[in-house]
């Protein structure tokens, strides 16, 4: 698994980036950070995540994360109607 920081997140259109320990960039769409419990990342969050590719586009993204302590980002919360 990677290591990384997340360098910006863009709620409005539901992605982000993580900067790599080698200084690189990683792609991290919504989808992936919802499945990990969050409903977004905060800039300075460090996470975990494997290397995968999104299926639509076959560009590398940060897939199965998992944030590391401290934990900065929102928790997704259950809204009720």
């Amino acid at each position: 698994m990677a290591l990384g920081v997340c360098k910006f997140w863009r709620a409005h259109f539901g992605f982000g980036l993580f900067e790599l320990e080698d200084g690189c960039d990683l792609f991290v769409d919504v989808s992936q950070v919802r499945r990990a419990g969050f409903s977004a990342l905060t800039q300075g969050q460090r996470a975990r995540f494997e290397l995968g590719s999104n299926a639509s586009t076959g560009r590398a993204m940060a897939i199965n994360l998992q944030l590391l302590e401290p934990i900065i980002s929102p928790e997704v919360t259950s809204t009720a109607f």
